[in-house]
């Protein structure tokens, strides 16, 4: 399934999907200074107010729990109804897992129709629809024993997770602002117009995450991936990678210090500014909140294959739509109004 996907090592127990939190109101809360909010910058950007006969579909932003303080915008949920049963379920939106993931539990739970894949042990099909997308047979990797029982209490009960593998050959637009998706398979008139408006950088799909370019600083880098589920972290990477961007040790005593836990496991996040500007495509944003894992539970540098780390939803949600066009391979972005 996931292997070591460090959006599952940023989940929170009590969500049962991956979380973050808001550097700046973390900075805030425990007093640390010289930890500025990051803030962005954009050159030209149309609008996606114009989009025509889209049939958006709203997500959810659930709120995440740490140390006792509730941060917004924790993870990404979409809309989930499945074959078999007219209940609306929830899903976590998280581009940094390698699969889609059923919890068990739950999943259990349902009079729904659950086949194992053949050949993949582990695996199941699940039908229904995401939004406005139907799916057929798609295969989930089965988390047995994982997730929170149903409630009639539960309004928005988690059922799983959608990984970037739902996402082949289709094109995803996720507006942080509106909180709304639009999920498509085809690139319609409408689709396409909004599409000529986004401002694009190469996507590459490797090892089943998906690499975008980007500057920081005076670090360029190839080897970032965007990541979803790792929603409030600006930058997360490895300790070395870190002090490059930061110009620290890691043992400052104005460093942010995030105690987060993950499927019981307890890691504590290092964050601090960098020292430059991130530059993605035409977005830019001054200096903004870097994190390494000083446990070293997660190392990218010891990863199987080449990555710096990864970027997650709180470089954009403030004022982007972000467009995943894996048709074409490549990662837009259109201001929100």
């Amino acid at each position: 399934m996931r292997g070591t996907s460090l959006s599952i090592l940023l989940a929170v127990v009590t969500l049962g999907c991956s979380a973050g939190i808001d550097p700046g109101s973390i900075a805030r809360s425990q007093g640390v200074n010289s930890v500025p909010a990051a803030s962005s910058q954009s050159v030209g950007f149309a609008t996606s107010d114009s989009s025509g006969d889209i049939e958006w579909s709203d997500f959810e932003w659930r709120d995440a729990t740490i140390g006792g303080r509730t941060f917004e915008r924790g993870a990404v949920l979409v809309p989930v109804r499945l074959k078999g049963n007219p209940k609306t379920f929830w899903m976590q939106l998280d581009t940094g897992s390698d699969v889609s993931v059923a919890y068990g539990i739950p999943l259990m739970q349902l009079e729904c129709p659950v086949r194992p894949v053949e050949g993949q042990e582990g695996f199941v099909g699940l039908s229904g629809t995401l939004g406005s997308c139907p799916f057929d047979s798609l295969r989930f990797f089965m988390r047995e024993d994982f997730g929170d029982s149903l409630s009639e209490k539960e309004t928005r009960p988690v059922i799983g997770t959608i990984g970037q593998d739902f996402l082949v050959e289709k094109v995803l637009l996720l507006d942080f602002v509106k909180a709304r998706f639009y999920l498509a398979d085809s690139t319609d008139g409408a689709l396409r117009r909004l599409l000529s408006r986004a401002s694009f950088v190469d996507l590459e799909r490797r090892n089943n995450k998906l690499f975008v370019p980007v500057q920081i600083g005076e670090v360029a880098s190839k080897d970032f991936f965007f990541d979803t589920g790792a929603s409030l972290f600006p930058i997360t990477t490895s300790k070395q990678m870190w002090q490059k961007l930061t110009g620290r040790k890691g043992t400052e005593s104005s460093n942010v210090r995030v105690r987060v836990s993950s499927w019981g496991q307890e890691v504590v996040l290092i964050g601090a500014p960098a020292k430059g500007m991130l530059r993605f495509g035409e977005l830019q944003v001054e200096h903004p909140m870097a994190y390494f894992d000083s446990t070293g539970s997660i190392d990218f540098s010891n990863w199987p294959f080449k990555t710096d780390g990864l970027l997650g939803n709180a470089l954009f949600y403030h004022d982007f739509t972000v467009v995943l066009d894996l048709q074409q391979n490549r990662f837009g972005i259109l201001k929100s109004e």
